[in-house]
């Protein structure tokens, strides 16, 4: 039984061999989850959500790792793909979507892998194998710490980024369980994770392709139609089927109009440069930086506002 799937999977390995992988791209609260699911739906994608474990476990090994750092990197994958009850509760890298991943272990052969770019590409492939498809994405929320390694790890990617308005985007983390509570600490956490992914988009040229998140909401299948011609891809089922059961929340639009005048004045300060970039006009007449004792006070705000959120967090974790 663990020949024929290994058999299986290895024709499957090279029959995909020239296939790209996906890589989605965005600040968190930006919509990458409702893009993810209408991929799955529409393309058949699979989709690997598993904040950067493979990706990072190919970046540590680079071109040239010897055997002993793939077999431990191999074990550091599987342990949290699998993971204990310890590593289940405490690590936010452990997988608790598994079941396409049950004999994974029969094809992660330490001889047969020479690079973390042929690490990845395995547990991609071996997702995309058991979910019977050819495509393959990511949606690795902290990969802008490593992404400069993309071009080891990922050599043939498509880039998918998808922004929110980013006046929205940090309204929505200060309401999240994860990222600052304060708008000006939120400003700087977006344009912070934005920093590396706008870089990565514009280098990709024509391999890349912009999702707005307003558009993907009040116009999904015109934006879905124009993903599918830009890379060539061909829907799996009827578009308008899915999208007539989605839930696309209107509301999350434009709901930094509620932030104070000074606060939305700095915030857009702070943003400027990715607002004028990506299409989002500032409404503050001129420019304002917030100086150093505003960003100080808006420091010592969110230290104190996150202690409740950490609480929960720690609770929640042991909970599981």
């Amino acid at each position: 039984m663990q020949d024929s799937v290994r058999a299986a999977f290895d024709e499957h390995l090279e029959a995909t061999r020239d296939e790209p992988v996906y890589v989605i791209l965005g600040v968190q609260g930006s919509g990458t989850n409702l893009l993810c699911r209408l991929l799955v739906r529409i393309f058949n994608f699979s989709m690997m959500l598993d904040r950067s474990l493979v990706y990072n476990a190919g970046a540590r090994l680079g071109a040239s790792p010897t055997q002993e750092a793939i077999a431990r990197e191999i074990q550091h994958v599987t342990s949290h793909i699998f993971p204990g009850t310890l590593t289940r509760k405490l690590s936010k890298y452990a997988i608790r979507d598994n079941e396409p991943f049950v004999g994974l272990g029969h094809v992660l052969d330490p001889g047969g892998i020479h690079s973390g770019a042929d690490l990845a590409r395995r547990v991609y492939s071996y997702r995309a194998f058991a979910k019977k498809t050819r495509l393959m994405g990511i949606k690795s929320d902290d990969i802008w710490e490593t992404i400069g390694a993309i071009d080891e790890v990922l050599p043939n990617r498509r880039i998918v980024l998808i922004t929110r308005d980013f006046r929205d985007n940090l309204v929505s983390i200060t309401g999240k369980a994860f990222g600052p509570v304060e708008p000006l600490r939120a400003a700087s956490y977006v344009k912070e994770r934005l920093t590396p992914y706008a870089a990565e988009y514009r280098r990709a040229g024509d391999s890349a392709f912009h999702v707005d998140f307003a558009a993907l909401v009040n116009s999904p299948r015109q934006v879905i139609d124009r993903l599918a011609q830009h890379f060539a891809l061909t829907p799996a089922v009827d578009p308008d089927t899915v999208i007539t059961k989605f839930r696309f929340r209107q509301g999350k639009i434009e709901k930094w109009r509620a932030l104070r005048p000074d606060q939305l004045a700095w915030c857009e300060g702070i943003l400027y440069d990715e607002l004028v970039e990506f299409g989002y006009t500032p409404v503050t007449a001129s420019r304002t930086i917030p100086d150093g004792t505003v960003r100080a006070e808006a420091v010592v705000r969110d230290i104190i506002g996150r202690v409740p959120q950490k609480v929960r967090h720690l609770a929640g974790r042991f909970k599981r």
